[in-house]
């Protein structure tokens, strides 16, 4: 009789140690770490957000000459780091600056040497976007006669 009792308890510390872990398990999926960014990191964020904006503009204008490409070029691969992934995936951010590449190498004043150097500077400063940036600057390419 008192061997059923042992086997009763036994079993209970058993599924109530269980059903703590399966608790405990499921909270720690549901948890989220949020990380809170200073007002100074804010800044440059806008910052970099408005000088990437800029910068697109002048990839988009028609008008821009080789220069004004080139500078465009030199300001998004020191000035402008692409965002990083999150988890091995493209942030949504991420998609202006993908947006640039196609413009530059789409643009009618861009030339093949202008392409390698814009590949070469923004694979140094991005390293984790190389794939991205081949795949951008090649749609480009294909997009040159058909751009408006």
């Amino acid at each position: 009789m008192q061997e059923n009792y042992l086997i009763i308890g036994i079993v209970a510390v058993i599924i109530i140690v269980l059903v703590s872990l399966f608790i405990v398990v499921m909270n720690l999926q549901k948890t989220v770490i949020v990380e809170k960014k200073t007002p100074q990191e804010i800044k440059e964020e806008e910052a970099r957000k408005i000088a990437i904006e800029e910068l697109v503009e002048i990839a988009a204008k028609r008008t821009s000459t080789k220069n004004e490409l080139s500078a465009a070029i030199l300001k998004a691969a020191k000035e402008c780091p692409f965002p990083p992934k999150e988890k091995g995936a493209l942030p949504k951010s991420a998609k202006v600056y993908l947006n640039f590449i196609l413009l530059i190498a789409s643009h009618k004043n861009t030339d093949a040497k202008m392409i390698a150097f814009m590949d070469t500077e923004l694979k140094k400063a991005n390293p984790e976007y190389k794939q991205e940036i081949d795949i951008y600057e090649n749609e480009g390419i294909h997009q040159r006669g058909n751009r408006v």
